[in-house]
């Protein structure tokens, strides 16, 4: 008989009483009183209640940060090094970039010679008016 009894009290252990439910919402709300602010309202929030097991709170949690860590590594992984023919383009395009600045100067050049060339003329005519 002894044995019955010891699976009475596991049974027991399952279910909760109303009455131990009310002592837990009396100290529940006895311990709010303590830490509520004056914004806060009167009567205590309930606790929320997860009916999924241990395990699923666990993986959801599990889950959750191991797709932060991935967000948090994406942009890393998708940043890669260029190809052989984006290098190429990328030469060439300096390289026309260079040939169109030199061209630029060398024009620039030209211009100032043909510039101080016609002062030199200009100087030396007014010279021989006066």
């Amino acid at each position: 008989m002894d044995g019955g009894d010891d699976g009475n009290l596991i049974i027991k252990k399952r279910f909760v009483s109303e009455a131990e439910l009310d002592e837990r919402r009396k100290r529940r709300q006895e311990e709010w009183e303590k830490v509520r602010k004056p914004e806060d309202p009167e009567e205590c929030p309930e606790e929320v209640y997860d009916p999924r097991s241990l395990y699923e709170r666990l993986q959801e949690q599990k889950d959750r940060k191991q797709q932060e860590y991935e967000e948090q590594f994406k942009f890393k992984n998708m940043v890669r090094g260029l190809d052989e023919d984006e290098t190429n383009f990328l030469d060439e395009v300096s390289r026309q970039q260079e040939l169109i600045e030199k061209q630029r100067r060398e024009e620039e050049l030209k211009e100032l010679k043909e510039y101080r060339n016609n002062l030199k003329k200009v100087g030396i005519s007014q010279e021989n008016k006066k």
